[in-house]
């Protein structure tokens, strides 16, 4: 759960980061960075209260959500690292820094797929 606790943080620190760094034309991507970030502060909190609780029970839930949340994310990210790297997206965001993000949610997903079979 302190693991999961970390990457979630880092999941939404991305989410709200792009956010900030989208044109102000952009708002569906806006507003889908914006609940990426809420969803992942919400599953950060989670995990820190399955980790106090000592609920194994919780641990397994607050993981699967974790895992399909990342999965969204992760989508998310590759759909605007494309659209960057093809002009379509109006931002200061970089292609690379695009990758970069996309590059740690597939690491943070490997890892829950680890945590989850474990």
């Amino acid at each position: 759960m302190e693991q999961e606790a970390f990457w979630n943080t880092i999941m939404a620190e991305h989410a709200k980061f792009i956010r900030g760094l989208l044109d102000p034309s952009e708002e569906e991507l806006f507003y889908t960075a914006d609940r990426f970030g809420r969803e992942f502060d919400r599953l950060t909190d989670e995990a820190k209260e399955a980790m106090d609780k000592c609920a194994p029970t919780d641990y397994m839930r607050v993981t699967d959500e974790s895992l399909r949340a990342t999965k969204n994310i992760r989508d998310f990210k590759a759909q605007g690292t494309e659209g960057l790297l093809e002009c379509k997206i109006k931002s200061i965001i970089i292609p690379l820094l695009g990758d970069h993000v996309l590059r740690e949610a597939n690491h943070y997903l490997k890892l829950l797929k680890i945590y989850r079979n474990s």
